[in-house]
């Protein structure tokens, strides 16, 4: 048998930032922290600015959210797995900015090995043409 999970979907005028089965949430809610979990009674909530945290294969993962409505209701009995909705004016998968964070790190780093052995070549040929000129200082 397998483990019950719920429908988590996170929605924005421009694009579906999330839409995946989880086997439990929090959301930080005006009146605090709602854990939401399988078989969760129906609600709507308003979601100010914050996270949506969720746990899917045993692994938390991340939403960040601003001005977000949230819907849960339950599954029909036909398809016992309940749904939660955000829709949000801004919403970002936290997993999808880690690793844009870590492209823009490795390219960064080429770079600045790149511009390091540049700077060293520079410096070695000028000191090279001051080692053939002979120049004195003039007193």
């Amino acid at each position: 048998m397998t483990e019950p999970t719920l429908q988590l979907e996170v929605l924005t005028p421009d694009k579906k930032v999330v839409n995946t089965t989880a086997e439990a949430m929090r959301v930080l809610l005006p009146d605090g922290w709602w854990g939401i979990l399988p078989g969760h009674a129906a609600m709507m909530a308003h979601i100010k600015s914050g996270m949506i945290y969720y746990q899917k294969d045993g692994t938390i993962r991340y939403i960040a959210i601003y001005q977000a409505a949230s819907r849960s209701n339950k599954g029909p009995r036909t398809h016992p797995c309940p749904n939660l909705t955000a829709a949000a004016e801004e919403g970002e998968d936290m997993e999808a900015v880690q690793l844009a964070l870590s492209q823009q790190a490795t390219k960064l780093a080429a770079l600045a090995r790149e511009a390091d052995l540049e700077f060293n070549q520079i410096k070695f040929s000028l000191e090279k043409s001051l080692q053939g000129a002979n120049i004195t200082d003039g007193r």
